[in-house]
């Protein structure tokens, strides 16, 4: 097929925009190419100087020098320290001397105040003890004149007996608890201070001024008396 030479230089008139555009586009191309192997090149040199950068740093820290400087600051900071706990002991040296016997002499009232404290305590735990024995012994005086008269017969009677000689023992053991004791009597010495004499008579067991018969028990606690014994005194 043969095409008429209008149309052939119509095409041709068409294709040869596109061609020169080409040509005008493929240097842009490589101009492009030839910038980013540019950026590149820097970055490779700029990360080879941030790594030179840091071993400089790392060598210079660990420098002879430098080490040297560290050890000097450090030996200045122990000689400072040492001066401050020095000044801090004159202080510490000068207060004591000066406030050094108001304190003990606060101290040693402090110790008075205390045993002041615990002996009034303790007094006041006898006076409350005391009080209670006292409201007791007419419990255990019922008991003694009791078991004096009473004389059990029959296994009953002696089983009730026991139970009340239990009760009775019951209560002394809680006196003793309570840090109450008994006054002795029958074999000792007459003493006034806890026995009290209702009356004398003569004996053939006992030397003269021995208590020798016991009427009713008597209790105290310590050193303080709750109640003396009654007594009869060997003539």
């Amino acid at each position: 097929m043969i095409f008429p030479k209008s149309i052939i230089l119509a095409l041709a008139a068409l294709v040869a925009p596109s061609v020169n555009a080409f040509q005008i586009v493929k240097p842009s191309v490589a101009f492009h190419a030839g910038q980013v192997a540019s950026t590149c090149l820097y970055a490779e040199e700029e990360g080879e100087a941030g790594t030179e950068a840091d071993t400089s740093s790392t060598d210079i820290l660990n420098s002879p020098e430098f080490l040297r400087r560290k050890l000097d600051v450090i030996k200045s900071d122990i000689a400072q320290a040492e001066a401050d706990i020095a000044v801090a002991q004159e202080q510490a040296e000068a207060g004591k001397a000066e406030w050094g016997p108001q304190m003990e002499a606060l101290q040693s009232e402090y110790k008075n105040i205390q045993d002041r404290m615990s002996s009034q305590g303790g007094q006041q735990n006898t006076m409350a003890t005391t009080v209670v024995v006292r409201e007791m012994l007419e419990l255990l005086d019922n008991f003694d004149r009791a078991f004096g008269v009473i004389k059990p017969e029959t296994e009953e009677e002696e089983a009730i007996d026991a139970a009340y000689k239990e009760l009775y023992q019951s209560v002394l053991d809680k006196f003793a608890e309570l840090g109450v004791e008994q006054v002795e009597t029958v074999g000792t010495e007459f003493d006034y201070e806890v026995h009290q004499a209702v009356m004398q008579r003569p004996s053939e067991d006992y030397e003269e001024g021995m208590v020798c018969e016991e009427f009713q028990k008597g209790f105290k606690i310590e050193e303080t008396l709750i109640r003396a014994a009654m007594v009869v005194v060997a003539a």
